[in-house]
């Protein structure tokens, strides 16, 4: 937040939303609320919820992640679990860099890259 408040005057407006986003979660904390991450199985499309007394964001709050995404992912999510990154893209119909983004974030969790399972995989078995 720093670097925004020195940079004032020279933020785009997507550096002056995220800004103003970032107060109101620092006033959030501020008055006690917490957060939990976003889960791809539990998480809504477009409403926060409220989980063991915590807000968890919505997925449309992800950074290049639209509205018809995040309800494809929620819609998907519901159908059950993915067998990858790979499957979860198919599937959703999202671009790379979005699973590199969501990844990033720690939401994809154990979640291998591709379907196909390698020898040593099949070994554990």
């Amino acid at each position: 937040m720093d670097d925004y408040k020195k940079r004032k005057n020279e933020l785009s407006d997507k550096e002056k939303d995220t800004f103003e986003d970032m107060k109101i979660v620092q006033e959030m904390y501020a008055r006690g609320f917490e957060f939990v991450k976003i889960d791809i199985y539990r998480s809504k499309a477009n409403r926060f919820q409220i989980v063991d007394g915590k807000l968890m964001p919505a997925f449309s709050t992800i950074d290049g992640l639209g509205d018809k995404a995040a309800e494809m992912i929620e819609d998907e999510a519901s159908k059950g679990k993915f067998l990858s990154r790979e499957d979860f893209k198919n599937r959703c119909k999202v671009s790379e860099k979005v699973v590199e983004t969501m990844a990033d974030l720690g939401l994809m969790g154990d979640l291998p890259h591709s379907n196909q399972i390698s020898l040593m995989d099949f070994m554990e078995m």
